[in-house]
Formats: structure tokens, sequence, C-alpha cells
């Protein structure tokens, strides 16, 4: 009799191990830590994805201090926001995947634990998804909420779960210790891979287009109403041309539209770059605009102001002249 008790007990699956408050916390922060981890590394895959797009980055002193401290406003939001994150996702999203196994009576397995992750986010996916479509936008919001929140779900949720069945309070903690530095040390293996990637060629970073006389000829036009006309003959026409920065004879900037004519030719610019030179009368526009965009969509712009502002004047393509 004692016998068969003994083999009942044995396959009877054990339940999971009770958590207390300060085990609660620690799978708290790690569900923290491993979300603001998360975040750096969507951040720095951004950046490093950007670098193919159209950049400018400022430089100078002064820039660099603002990146800095833009790294760690980043950082400490980031921090904050896993914070915020973990107790309101990623904690009940741990605790209903414990009380839906005892539900079932079954136990809580990693399979069980990813399949309530990908309930959570299927319910995600269809309350944001579907209200998107039917406002207007496009039904492929529906899959791509599915698969963010379910990468998104899974690691601070499978590390948090590990933390329930660690003993003792020492390896809870320990454990978001190496959560945050294994998930910043893959952030930084990432960007410094992706940095190499581009120094050496292997993938080829934004350069503006090298556009051709024929390229430059026809009609470019500002976002206010205003255009730059470009003849094959090298003469060049400006109709309401936006003007930033000019001075008046008080020496006041104000801002506002020039006309005139005159001639164009293409250049380089001081750093080596090729430039279109203007020398439009009545227009007090600098005279070198440089080029940006892309082959099929390429612009003209230059700087208003100190370029470590990032503030342009852009001119889009428009209908080619003769």
């Amino acid at each position: 009799m004692a016998h068969g008790t003994v083999e009942r007990q044995g396959r009877t699956p054990p339940a999971p191990e009770r958590v207390g408050g300060a085990g609660w916390t620690a799978v708290w922060l790690t569900g923290a830590v491993a979300l603001s981890a998360e975040g750096v590394f969507a951040l720095v895959v951004f950046f490093l994805v950007g670098l193919r797009d159209e950049h400018y980055i400022a430089g100078g002193f002064g820039a660099y201090i603002g990146y800095l401290l833009g790294a760690v406003i980043a950082m400490v939001v980031l921090g904050l926001a896993g914070l915020a994150g973990s107790a309101a996702v990623v904690l009940p999203v741990v605790q209903l995947s414990r009380w839906s196994a005892r539900r079932k009576e079954r136990t809580e397995t990693v399979r069980w634990c990813l399949a309530v992750c990908g309930a959570v986010a299927a319910a995600a996916a269809l309350c944001i998804g579907v209200p998107t479509a039917l406002l207007g936008g496009s039904w492929t919001a529906l899959p791509l909420v599915l698969l963010v929140a379910f990468l998104g779900l899974v690691p601070a949720v499978l590390c948090s779960r590990t933390v329930t069945v660690l003993r003792g309070n020492p390896a809870r903690f320990g454990l978001a210790a190496a959560v945050l530095g294994c998930g910043l040390a893959l952030s930084a293996v990432v960007f410094v891979g992706g940095v190499a990637a581009y120094g050496t060629g292997l993938l080829q970073e934004y350069e503006p287009p090298r556009l051709t006389d024929a390229q430059l000829v026809g009609t470019w036009s500002d976002d206010r109403g205003g255009t730059l006309t470009l003849r094959a003959d090298g003469t060049a026409v400006a109709d309401e041309l936006g003007v930033h920065g000019a001075e008046t004879a008080d020496g006041a900037d104000v801002s506002g539209h020039c006309s005139g004519s005159g001639s164009w030719a293409k250049g380089t610019s001081p750093s080596g770059t090729p430039q279109l030179d203007l020398d439009v009368s009545d227009c007090t526009e600098p005279n070198g605009w440089d080029f940006g965009g892309t082959e099929e969509q390429p612009t003209l712009f230059h700087w208003i102001g100190d370029p470590d502002s990032l503030n342009r004047h852009v001119l889009h393509r428009g209908a080619s002249a003769q």
C-alpha cells in the first residue's frame, strides 16, 4: 500500500514553487531590464539600418555633447518604460501562464508559456490592428503588431519566468543583472559589427546622388510654393522661391520669397562633393546647393543657419524644362 502511494506521487507533476514578495520584485526587475535591453537593441538596429537612408549628422563639440545628453535621456526613458512595461504586461503574462497551467492541471512548461505569449500577442494585434484597418489603415498592421508584440514579449517573459523557478533571492536578483549585461553586450556587438560592415564596404552607407547636367535641368519646387527652373542653356529662373535668413538693410534676419533670373552651373563644394552653383538676381539664398535624395527622387538643398541645426531648405524635382 505504501509502495503504491509513493508510485502515484512520483507520477504527479510538481507544483510550481510559490514566489514571495522579494521574489516577485526580482521577477519585475528582470522583466524591466529585459524590456530595456530590447529597447537598446532596437535603437541600435534602427540606427544601423538608417545609415542606408538619407541622413545628415551634425558635427562639432556642441553636437557631440548633444548626442551624449540624448543618449543619457534615452537610457533613462528606456529604463522607466521597462519598469512600467514589466509591471503592466510582463508580470501579468507570467502569472497568467502559471494560473492557466494550474487550471488545466498541467505543468507550466516553456512551450506552455510561449503559447500564452502568443495568445496575448494575438489579442493585442486584434485590439490594435483591426481598428487601424477599419479606420482606413492597412490590414498589414495586424500581422505586424502580432509579430512585434510576440517578439517583444517572449524574451522578457521567459527571463522573468526563469526567476520564478530559481531558489534563493541572490540567484533571482543575479539573473536580472545577467540579463541586463547580456542584452547590452549583444547590442554592443551588433553596433560594432554594423559599423565594421559599413566601414569595410560590406554594407553600403547612404551617398548623395551625383547628378548630371541633364538631370539638373528642369523645375525644382520648395514646400512654400516657390520654384526654380534650370534650363539646358545654363539660365535659371526663380519664381517666388523661399528665402531663409535674408538680411535687410538694418541687418535684421527675415524670411520671405524672391523672384529673378540668372545662371547656373554644376560645381564642387568645399568638402569636395558636387553641388549646384546658382547666381540669380534678387535672391539672397546661398550660391551653393548640395545634392540630396536618391537618383530616382533627387533634391537640392542648403543649410539654414548653422549646419549643426540640421535645418535645411529643400527643393524637389519637378517637370523637366528645355
